[in-house]
C-alpha cells in the first residue's frame, strides 16, 4: 500500500494520512469507536493506490461513506463537526485536555442516557462553547453548561441524571454493584457490560472465589464446594447418590452450605473495597444480598443489589446451552441434565430478592438489561 499525503488546505501543508487521526474526528462527530475504526480502515484502502489527496477530497470522502453506512445525519454531524474543537482546552484540578464531542457522548451514556441524545446533547454543548467563544474552559463551568443543555434541548430527567452522578463520582463514596442470579441467566456478561459503561476496574466474580477457595481447603473441610451450586447437595452429610440426599429441599440446602463457606470471602470483598474507596462489581450465584452483612457497610458505601432472572424455563436452558458452547461442552451437559435443580435454585433466589424488595431485572436482551441496570443504579 503506497504511502497517502495528505494535502491541508489552504496553506497547502503536506502530512502523512494517519487513521487515528480519522478515527479520532469520527468519534468526536459521534461515531462510536469500532465503527470509526472500521470507516478509517475502509477509506485508507479505498485510497491504496492513490499518493496524494486533499483535505477537502479527503473529508467528502469520509462524508460519503457515512452517509451510505448511517444515514444523511450522521453525515451531517460530521461535515459540521468543527476541526478547531480541540482548540477547546477544559481544564480540571489534575490535568487539562481538549474538548471531545465524543469522550463528552460516551460519558453521557454512562449516565443511563440514550446513545442517539447523548450524541445529541454532546453536539448542543459545542455549539455553546462555539457560540460564545471559549477556547478555554473550568470543568466546573462545563458541566453546568452541559446540564443547561440537557436540560434545554434533551429532557430535564435526562439533565438531573447526568447532575446526580457527577455529584455522586465527587463525592468519593464507593459504589458497589451486587449482581446475583442462577447458573445461566447471564451475569457475567451484564457485570462486564456495567462495568465498561461506569468504568469500574474491579470486577469480581464468587466462581472464581470458589476455585480459590478449594485450592486452599481439601474436600473433607469443604466437601459441598467441590460441586456446582445446583447440585451441592452431593456433599452434604448423608448425602446418597444411589437413594438420594435425606433431607428436606436438598437443592437449597446444599447451596446454602456452599453459601456459608464462601460468606466472609464475599463480606470481606465488599469491606475492602470500601477501604480502599473503590467502586467494585461483584457478581455470582452466590451472590444472596439478604444473607450478607450489608446493614454493616450501609452508611459507607452506595450498594446497589440486583438479581438477574430467566422467566421461562426453556429460555433458561437455551442459555445453559449457548454458555456451554462458549465454555465446554461437558460443563454444558451437566447443566442441561440438571435444569429442574438449577430453576428450582432460581425461583427460591428470586422469591428471597422479591420480599427483600431487591430489584428483579428479566435478562433476555443484553442491551436492554444493561440499561434498565444503569437507570436503576444512577
Amino acid at each position: 500500500m503506497a504511502k497517502l499525503i495528505v494535502i491541508y488546505e489552504p496553506d497547502g501543508n503536506r502530512s502523512p494520512f494517519l487513521r487515528g487521526i480519522m478515527v479520532q474526528s469520527l468519534v468526536n462527530a459521534g461515531i462510536a469507536f469500532d465503527e470509526a475504526y472500521d470507516l478509517a480502515q475502509a477509506v485508507r484502502n479505498d485510497l491504496q493506490e492513490a499518493r496524494e489527496i486533499t483535505s477537502r477530497e479527503l473529508k467528502d470522502r469520509v462524508a460519503a461513506l457515512l452517509e451510505e453506512r448511517y444515514g444523511r445525519e450522521a453525515r451531517a454531524h460530521y461535515e459540521t463537526s468543527p476541526r478547531s474543537e480541540s482548540e477547546i482546552i477544559v481544564h480540571t484540578t489534575t490535568r487539562s485536555e481538549p474538548f471531545s464531542v465524543g469522550i463528552l457522548a460516551r460519558s453521557l451514556e454512562t449516565c443511563a442516557i440514550e446513545p442517539e441524545m447523548a450524541i445529541q446533547g454532546a453536539h448542543k454543548v459545542l455549539t455553546t462553547l462555539k457560540n460564545t467563544g471559549h477556547h478555554e474552559i473550568d470543568h466546573k463551568a462545563l458541566r453546568r453548561i452541559i446540564y443547561r443543555c440537557l436540560h434545554e434541548h434533551c429532557s430535564k430527567a435526562a439533565a438531573e441524571r447526568y447532575l446526580s452522578w457527577r455529584r455522586f463520582e465527587n463525592s468519593g463514596i464507593p459504589l458497589i454493584i451486587l449482581i446475583g442470579g442462577a447458573a445461566g441467566s447471564g451475569k457475567s456478561t451484564l457485570s462486564s457490560e456495567l462495568a465498561y459503561r461506569l468504568g469500574i476496574s474491579h470486577l469480581q466474580s464468587t466462581d472464581m472465589m470458589r476455585e480459590i477457595i478449594r485450592a486452599y481447603l481439601s474436600p473433607q473441610m469443604v466437601p459441598t464446594l467441590m460441586y456446582s451450586s445446583f447440585d451441592a447437595w452431593r456433599g452434604l452429610p448423608g448425602a446418597s447418590d444411589s437413594a438420594g440426599p435425606a433431607i428436606e429441599n436438598p437443592v437449597i440446602t446444599g447451596f446454602m452450605s456452599q453459601f456459608t463457606t464462601m460468606k466472609l470471602a464475599l463480606d470481606s470483598t465488599i469491606e475492602r473495597a470500601i477501604e480502599e474507596r473503590r467502586h467494585l462489581v461483584l457478581e455470582g450465584v452466590h451472590v444472596v444480598p439478604t444473607e450478607l452483612d450489608l446493614e454493616q457497610v450501609a452508611h459507607k458505601a452506595v450498594v446497589v443489589p440486583i438479581m438477574l432472572a430467566s422467566m421461562k424455563k426453556e429460555m433458561l436452558g437455551r442459555q445453559l446451552k449457548r454458555h456451554g458452547t462458549e465454555n465446554g461442552q461437558r460443563a454444558a451437559s451437566n447443566q442441561l441434565d440438571n435444569l429442574d435443580d438449577i430453576w428450582e435454585l432460581q425461583s427460591w433466589l428470586l422469591d428471597e430478592a422479591d420480599n427483600a424488595g431487591i430489584r428483579i431485572i428479566e435478562n433476555w436482551c443484553i442491551e436492554e438489561a444493561a440499561s434498565i441496570a444503569l437507570k436503576y443504579i444512577i
